[in-house]
């Protein structure tokens, strides 16, 4: 019962039966129907199209059609009122079609009465109301679920993809086809996620850090989430990944930043000490090397002269990684600047007989650089690289590629490879694992990266070799094109 207008289309070739039907209506208390009779069959799929009905009661005999043909077309153009089917006596396939395709009911001509009609009518537009609900919420949350930033996704208690969201795709490298079947624990780089994962039948998991392994081979940082749900009898897993790598790395180029900030004014004030008692120390020296007749003695007025310009040099080289001075960024092709590195380095690769393997990408990129320093900072990668592999043994890769909105500058060795605990010190200022050496290398090249508004990741395995993935943001190269 209602006070609001219902507008119904009536699809009937047979005219007296569609005075017969409007009897049944006018016979229905309490309802407000505005009823049409559309006789044909086009006629009828015009009306559909422009939506302005709300209940639709099709004849299944519409000449050379059928009723179930123009559900089928309803149904393809996502009209989603209700449509009853009539027909002309029971047949129950036809019945079961004609729901199997999306009819809210259906009538039997023969046994209609304005009791039945009434019933039928309501219960179209009760299930159709619930139904359009539901369908809504279901956009709603899929356009959430679409338009995420996190890798969405539901599986089945092993583990194995049933669905994802396109952010998926676009944090692992893998295509849908790809992701779809692949099992989650494949993905994961973490010998405490099998604990974990068998967790979530008996409680949720929150923000659990985890590696995530894309397509191409490169280690994501992530916060992992999941729970279990069921569905009837069978359990499933809806959780989320969420990329927490440029955040990892600003955190820990922040405390880099501040090491280098604590280190540099140490450094300098230690040098202005050394320096003022080391100039006395060599202006001493030339004036007593004037005095002198015997030459035997101005050997050893050499001598320290010598060695104060060796300290002084010294602490050049320790102020290094603290000159901050700021470099003119000129849009360059990078490829250039490698090529240059690697023919810097090319005596300690004879050397060593060491292998570079060049694989650039297609396109040479340009990107505003400083070609000195960078060049500096890419030999500091690939002396390090060749220091760290077995003579004759050694391969290194220097690779280039364009990657979700980014430019990378790739360095893999098979050398010794990093141990854990000096992973987070390898860009400490002053900090070496080799018998001789500054520790300014990595710091100096660590610099030189953050002026170039890069970042720079590092991958090791002990006895397995070195990664170091310099990237280049092209949101930030496109404002500083010159």
């Amino acid at each position: 019962m209602t006070t609001k207008l219902i507008s119904v289309l009536l699809v009937d070739d047979d005219e007296d039966d569609y005075f017969l039907t409007r009897e049944y209506f006018n016979d229905l208390e309490n309802w407000n129907i505005d009823i049409t009779w559309c006789p044909t069959y086009d006629e009828a799929l015009f009306h559909i199209k422009n939506r302005k009905y709300d209940l639709y009661l099709f004849d299944y005999l519409l000449g050379e059609r059928t009723g179930i043909d123009l559900i089928e077309e309803a149904c393809a153009i996502e009209c989603e009122d209700p449509i009853i089917l009539l027909t002309g006596k029971g047949d129950t396939k036809i019945a079961v079609e004609a729901l199997r395709l999306g009819a809210a009911d259906y009538l039997i001509k023969s046994e209609l009465d304005s009791e039945k009609l009434e019933r039928s009518i309501r219960y179209a537009l009760d299930r159709t109301s619930v139904l359009k609900a539901l369908k809504h919420s279901e956009r709603r949350y899929r356009r959430i679920f679409e338009e995420s930033n996190d890798f969405l996704f539901i599986c089945d208690a092993e583990g194995i993809i049933a669905d994802f969201n396109t952010s998926a795709c676009s944090l692992t490298g893998y295509l849908p086809t790809d992701l779809k079947g692949k099992r989650i624990h494949d993905m994961v780089d973490d010998g405490q996620f099998d604990t974990a994962w068998k967790s979530i039948f008996e409680r949720p998991v929150d923000d659990l850090e985890v590696k995530l392994v894309t397509a191409d081979g490169e280690k994501r940082y992530c916060v992992f989430s999941a729970s279990m749900e069921i569905d009837g009898n069978t359990p499933y897993f809806q959780g989320r990944f969420h990329d927490i790598t440029a955040r990892k790395q600003s955190e820990r180029e922040r405390l880099f930043s501040e090491k280098l900030a604590v280190t540099s004014r140490l450094v300098r004030m230690l040098a202005h000490e050394v320096r003022n008692p080391l100039t006395n120390v060599n202006l001493s020296a030339e004036q007593l090397e004037m005095e002198l007749v015997d030459e035997d003695q101005k050997f050893y007025t050499q001598i320290i002269k010598r060695n104060c310009k060796r300290i002084n040099d010294l602490i050049t080289q320790l102020l290094q990684p603290s000159n901050s001075t700021d470099v003119i960024l000129l849009n360059q092709p990078i490829h250039k600047v490698l090529d240059e590195a690697v023919a810097t380095a090319y005596d300690r690769v004879q050397l060593k007989r060491i292998e570079i393997i060049r694989s650039y990408s297609d396109e040479d990129f340009c990107i505003p650089l400083d070609s000195v320093s960078l060049q500096v900072a890419f030999l500091n990668l690939i002396t390090n690289a060749i220091e760290a592999m077995d003579e004759e043994k050694g391969i290194l890769k220097i690779s280039t590629r364009s990657q979700n909105e980014t430019f990378q500058v790739i360095f893999t060795d098979n050398g010794s490879g990093i141990s854990l605990e000096n992973m987070d010190k390898i860009f400490e200022p002053y900090f070496t694992g080799k018998n001789s050496g500054m520790g300014i290398g990595l710091a100096t090249t660590l610099n030189i990266i953050h002026a170039h508004h890069g970042r720079i990741d590092v991958e090791s395995e002990i006895g397995s070799g070195t990664t170091f993935t310099i990237s280049f943001t092209e949101s930030k190269q496109a404002n500083l094109l010159i």
